[in-house]
């Protein structure tokens, strides 16, 4: 019990070192993966809206080139008022020139709302081209930072994360289990040294007899107020 109860003040030490380590590095992983995730959205998104530019434009290509289709017909339907000879003919040929109108009216409408469109698109695709450059300055400093504190830790890490392993398989299953529950539940802390005749932990009083015991370092005890496993580091009051 005693070796058991040994490897598990190891386990903590390593555990509060990498606990550490990611404090170091403080937001700056999620916050990079934050921005790299909206620079990537927002650059998708302006090459959906320009996509839809180049739709549009066709669009446009081709209600101009109706437009000017009806326009030469208009023209050539006004020119023919003066050559008829009878009013059917004239009534044939104004219905012609009020049917070419409204449809010169009509892709001239739709022409109108593809413009705005476009120039709303154009707008939003520029917002989101000035959102981009200012997340991505942001992100590049951010990245250096992390790079930067990733060189300071990354080797010690690693060799921490070796022994952690090593240590892992030789704790009995029932003591890892609890000691992981207990860290998981308490911020990275599953067993913490007595201060005095308190808990380390939640800092409440503990039994006398229970220091003692605990003082041994012979066997695997919890606070019986926060449940947090217990050791002695040898410190005196």
């Amino acid at each position: 019990m005693k070796q058991t109860l040994e490897q598990l003040i190891k386990l903590q030490e390593i555990d509060q070192r990498l606990l550490e380590i990611k404090e170091h590095m403080g937001d700056l992983p999620i916050t990079v993966e934050t921005q790299e995730l909206e620079v990537a959205s927002l650059q998708s998104e302006n090459e959906q809206k320009q996509s839809r530019i180049e739709e549009i434009e066709k669009e446009i290509r081709h209600h101009e080139s109706e437009i000017e289709d009806f326009t030469t017909k208009l023209e050539k339907y006004k020119e023919q008022l003066f050559l008829v000879k009878s009013n059917k003919e004239y009534d044939a040929i104004s219905q012609e020139i009020d049917h070419m109108k409204a449809a010169i009216t009509e892709s001239e409408d739709v022409q109108l709302k593809f413009e705005e469109e476009k120039t709303e698109l154009e707008e939003n695709i520029k917002l989101n081209t000035n959102k981009i450059e200012t997340i991505s300055e942001s992100l590049s400093t951010n990245r250096a930072d992390l790079q930067s504190a990733l060189a300071e830790t990354t080797i010690e890490q690693e060799d921490l994360e070796t022994n952690r392993s090593v240590i892992f398989d030789k704790i009995e299953s029932s003591h890892l289990n609890a000691y992981e529950t207990l860290r998981n539940a308490r911020d990275g802390v599953g067993m913490v040294s007595i201060m005095g005749k308190a808990c380390g932990g939640c800092y409440s009083q503990l039994p006398p007899q229970t220091i003692i015991e605990i003082k041994e370092n012979s066997k695997i005890i919890n606070c019986p107020n926060c449940g947090v496993l217990q050791f002695w580091d040898g410190a005196e009051e």
